[in-house]
């Protein structure tokens, strides 16, 4: 899942995430059904890899490319706010190219683990070069009384700090310059139903009958090439050299071998795909008004965007 006012803050007061694979658990969504039961898929798939392949709450999650163009018409709104507390508020413009411009939260070449032969071959369970992401071009953390105009009234995560309300005598918006900034845009940055659907699906996945027989038979494929796992997640946590060693290289190339051998991806695929339309099917009317509010939010970013770059 993103974090949004993460990605907003400058340098070490608040830190943005980012994963390789779906988050571990899924956020609570108030009045959201989040629990699919009884799920069977109709048809299971025969697939060596994630290559073509996409899920259903795809059709609901921002784009990265989309979330980058939020992303950047907020920074440029809160640079706008601070400078008129005196702030300097560095907004870096590539930040609007996300490495995946197609992409999105369902992180679908990593879902399941490596699941790309080549991929595999050349660079084991590193991601290529141009996977990886630009480090942001200033890192410089904000001073305590610039972060009092970025947050202020703002509650915070610690329940600590002082929720200011004024900065040198003027009124400091309500909730701070990312507050401002927010109701400029909308709430298409805050809307998470369908990134709980994603997450709540992947985890619910890993406990079907279908999908812990799949991890079985993927264990016992990966033994006889002299490899102990106990799920195909499990070789991504393993430490990483600086560089694609033999060794990673081997047993990246069996793990591939053995989700094809197994099916394994074509499994869980269809088990996670029949999970997710379940939950679609009880939360449509929420997930179609959380695209109708990304859309306003993408709407007035282009606005905020093409007036900046004209000013």
């Amino acid at each position: 899942m993103r974090g949004v006012a993460a990605a907003l803050a400058v340098g070490g007061i608040l830190a943005a995430t980012s994963a390789c694979e779906a988050s571990p658990a899924a956020a609570h969504q108030p009045g959201a059904d989040l629990v699919a039961t009884r799920v069977s898929p109709t048809a299971t798939p025969t697939l060596a890899s994630t290559a073509s392949v996409s899920l259903p709450v795809e059709d609901y999650l921002l784009k990265n490319d989309e979330h980058a163009e939020m992303l950047y018409a907020s920074k440029l709104l809160v640079r706008q706010c601070m400078a008129r507390f005196g702030f300097d508020y560095a907004v870096d413009p590539g930040s609007r190219s996300p490495v995946d411009p197609k992409g999105d939260a369902a992180n679908m070449a990593r879902r399941y683990g490596i699941s790309d032969a080549r991929t595999a071959a050349r660079y084991g369970y590193h991601l290529p070069a141009n996977a990886l992401p630009t480090p942001p071009a200033d890192t410089r953390p904000m001073s305590d009384a610039a972060r009092e105009v970025f947050l202020g009234d703002t509650p915070r995560a610690d329940g600590g700090g002082v929720k200011v309300r004024q900065y040198k005598g003027q009124q400091i918006p309500a909730h701070g310059c990312s507050g401002e900034a927010e109701r400029k845009l909308g709430k298409g940055l805050d809307e998470r139903l369908s990134e709980s659907i994603n997450d709540a699906s992947f985890q619910q996945s890993m406990a079907t009958p279908q999908v812990t027989a799949a991890f079985r038979s993927w264990s016992a494929c990966m033994r006889k090439s002299g490899y102990t796992f106990g799920s195909p997640l499990e070789p991504l946590r393993s430490r990483l050299s600086a560089s694609p060693s033999a060794s990673e290289i081997h047993m990246a190339e069996s793990d591939v071998a053995c989700k094809e051998k197994t099916n394994l991806i074509g499994i869980w695929v269809a088990v996670e795909s029949a999970i997710q339309k379940s939950l679609i099917e009880k939360n449509q009317e929420a997930l179609t008004q959380e695209r109708s509010t990304a859309r306003t939010t993408l709407d007035r970013s282009a606005k905020v965007i093409a007036e900046g770059a004209s000013s």
